[in-house]
Formats: C-alpha cells, sequence, structure tokens
C-alpha cells in the first residue's frame, strides 16, 4: 500500500506540474499578445472605467448605446454643441462597440444600470440601436468560440454562479477562463490559430486597379500626418473621454484635411470593395435574409429593460441602411417586421426605423453599413438633434 500511494503520489504531482506548465506557458503567450479584457474588448473596457466620471458630470446626461453602426454614426461633441445653441446643457457619450451582439450587450448593460443605480444620477436620454444584422443565427453561430471568453469578461461572479447551478460543468469551466486562463478559453485561442491556418475562402473576389490601390495608399499616409500634425498632443485610446467616447469632429479639422479625406472617400468606395464588403456580410451575418436568432432578440429586450430602470427616455433605433448595396427579400422583410413587433410588445417603446432616411444618401458610408465621418455621421446626428432635442 504504501508503494501504491508513493506511485499515485508521484503521478499526481507529475500530472500536477505539467497543468501549471502549461497553463503558465499560456498565459505568457496571452500577456504577450495582450490577449486580456484590456485588449480583446479595450474600448469597452475603458468605457466601463468612464463611468464613475459620467456619474459625476453636472449636465443632464444622454447615451447613445449601440454597436459599431453606432460609433461611426454618432457625433456626441456635435450633439452637445448644437443643443447648447438652444440653451441645452447636455452631456452625451457615444457607447457603441463592435462585436458585441445583444447577447453580450444584455451583460454589458447590467454593468451600466449598477453602476447608475448605485448614484443618484439618470440618464435624461438613452438612444439603443437595434441592429438587425446583429441578431441574426448566422452572427450567433459565428460567435461561439467566443461567447465564453466575453462571458466572463463581461458578467459578474453572482451571473457566473447563476449559470454554475443549471450547468455545473460549464459554471467551473467559466470560473476557470475567467481566474486562471486570464479571461480567455481554449476555443478562442483555437480559433484565432485556426483563422490563420484555414482562412475563409471567398467563393468571389472582386479587384480594384492598382493605380487605385496605390492611391490609397498613399492618402492614408497623408491622412496619419495631417492628424498627427492637428493632434500633436494626442494619446491613442479606444474609447477617449475628451471626445465623449466619438471620434473628430469637422471644425476640428483643416480645409486640407477634408479636401484629402474627399479624394480618399472617392478612390474607397469603389464597386469592387463595395461588393466585397457586401458579401462578407452577407456571409458573416445574414444582412439580406435576416433568419433572426430568438435568443439574441430575447436579450436585446433585457438590454432595453436594464436602461428602462436608468433613464427617464428610452428610445430604440435602427440605424440607416446603405440600400444601395443592402438590399432585403421579401421574406426577411417579413421577419425583420415580426422581429420588431415582438420587441414593441415586450417594452412598450415603439421603434424609430430611421433605415431610409432621405437625409442619408448612399455617398455618406464609408462601406455597405457604416457612415462615413465628416459625411454620414454629420447629417445623422444633426437628423437626431431635431428627432430629440424635445425632450431634453
Amino acid at each position: 500500500m504504501t508503494t501504491s500511494r508513493k506511485i499515485y503520489t508521484k503521478a499526481v504531482l507529475s500530472i500536477g506540474l505539467c497543468m501549471a506548465t502549461s497553463m503558465g506557458a499560456v498565459n505568457i503567450w496571452l500577456l504577450a499578445n495582450d490577449a486580456n479584457k484590456q485588449g480583446i474588448l479595450g474600448r469597452v473596457n475603458q468605457a466601463q472605467v468612464a463611468l464613475p466620471k459620467i456619474l459625476k458630470e453636472p449636465n443632464d446626461l444622454v447615451m447613445f448605446f449601440g454597436s459599431s453602426m453606432t460609433r461611426a454614426g454618432f457625433s456626441p461633441r456635435q450633439f452637445d454643441k448644437a443643443l447648447a445653441l438652444e440653451g441645452k446643457n447636455i452631456k452625451s457619450f457615444n457607447f457603441g462597440f463592435g462585436g458585441l451582439n445583444p447577447y453580450f450587450q444584455d451583460f454589458l448593460s447590467r454593468r451600466i444600470a449598477e453602476k447608475f443605480n448605485g448614484s443618484e444620477r439618470r440618464l435624461k436620454l438613452v438612444m439603443i440601436e437595434f441592429n438587425p444584422f446583429q441578431t441574426t443565427q448566422t452572427r450567433w453561430r459565428r460567435a461561439q468560440p467566443i461567447v465564453d471568453s466575453f462571458l466572463t469578461m463581461l458578467a459578474s461572479d453572482r451571473e457566473l454562479m447563476e449559470l454554475a447551478k443549471t450547468d455545473i460543468t460549464r459554471g467551473i469551466r467559466l470560473f476557470n477562463i475567467k481566474y486562471v486562463r486570464n479571461m480567455v478559453s481554449a476555443e478562442m485561442i483555437t480559433s484565432f490559430f485556426g483563422r490563420e491556418l484555414f482562412p475563409e475562402e471567398r467563393s468571389v473576389t472582386f479587384k480594384d486597379e492598382e493605380t487605385i490601390v496605390s492611391e490609397r495608399k498613399r492618402l492614408e499616409e497623408l491622412l496619419g500626418e495631417q492628424f498627427k500634425k492637428e493632434y500633436p498632443n494626442h494619446v491613442d485610446e479606444q474609447w477617449k473621454y475628451s471626445w465623449q467616447g466619438g471620434g473628430t469632429i469637422l471644425e476640428e479639422r483643416s480645409a486640407e484635411t477634408l479636401a484629402i479625406f474627399e479624394a480618399y472617400y472617392t478612390v474607397s468606395l469603389t464597386d469592387a470593395r463595395m461588393k466585397n464588403d457586401r458579401l462578407g456580410r452577407i456571409n458573416s451575418a445574414d444582412i439580406e435574409e435576416l433568419n433572426f436568432e430568438p435568443l439574441l432578440l430575447e436579450h436585446f429586450i433585457n438590454v432595453v429593460k436594464n436602461f428602462q430602470g436608468i433613464a427617464d427616455n428610452v428610445e430604440i433605433i435602427i440605424l440607416p441602411k446603405n440600400s444601395k448595396w443592402i438590399h432585403y427579400s421579401p421574406a426577411a422583410k417579413r421577419r425583420l417586421a415580426l422581429a420588431l413587433e415582438q420587441v414593441e410588445k415586450a417594452t412598450g417603446i415603439a421603434i424609430k426605423n430611421h433605415q431610409d432616411l432621405k437625409e442619408i444618401t448612399p455617398a455618406m458610408y464609408r462601406d455597405t453599413t457604416h457612415l462615413a465621418r465628416y459625411r454620414g455621421d454629420v447629417q445623422y446626428t444633426k437628423f437626431l438633434i431635431e428627432e430629440f432635442s424635445g425632450l431634453l
């Protein structure tokens, strides 16, 4: 028996040492590649860190919460300056984050609500983007390798414990990811290397002429030089507090810079690039057929309810659609109508559909979905000011 115990002890110690060494090597690799919440969800993390400061702002608070389309389309400083001319003291913030479907947005909105509930502040107005192609089955299926990682980055320990009560195996795995694996799951790592080793093949690839590609690169370099010249003290941040989560604004840029931007858009919005972008959205998000994922619709409804508890006015908005390139099928239109009806019934809010605004033209986009800086964001923010100034 003594000999058996020694053998078992050595085996356990050897296995434990191998596991610790392996996990140590993984964590060293993660640290070296900035694979953590600060790196992977850098913009989200910086916005969360800013919440206590936001709560101390003396003016009425406004937030636009949504996807990368919100990030591109809403200019908070332009919004505030225009309302100041009407005698309204507003501080608005752009909480648009790429890569977060409604499942992840639900947990992020809970963290925001917790901060507000822990203070005496409320949002005067929150605009919440409903993004149809972020809510599809395709989008949810493609998010599976990152679900556990993003969940540990956005959920509280109490929420993880609730998940563990219904699925103890998954609960243990989630806590392991959070506290042992630096919030990076094995699935996220293997999918990362999988994409590198076996990149997705596009069935059709459209190419620009070399002269256009060269000119585009030249203008990109010029824009980089202009930025350094006009913002010499700029500190690179994904969510910049002084910019209220938005980007640069028109009046800050020189006439020379704006002229370069116009030239850049001319060589960027080519048929080849737009066709490729459209195909990418179809493959990655089912953007034209819109087969919705019921789970994501439920979590979007949760997002709205989370904000209803901390805001005086809650608006749900579908942002403008680049209808020159993105065309819904008749079946997609029916599915979208049913999805919107479900959200409206559950929340009691009539959704404002801005997909086909006459104020927004195809020339105001930088691709098939996002509004362009100094073109689309300026015009859409003007529209929002007119639409919601009465609530402020």
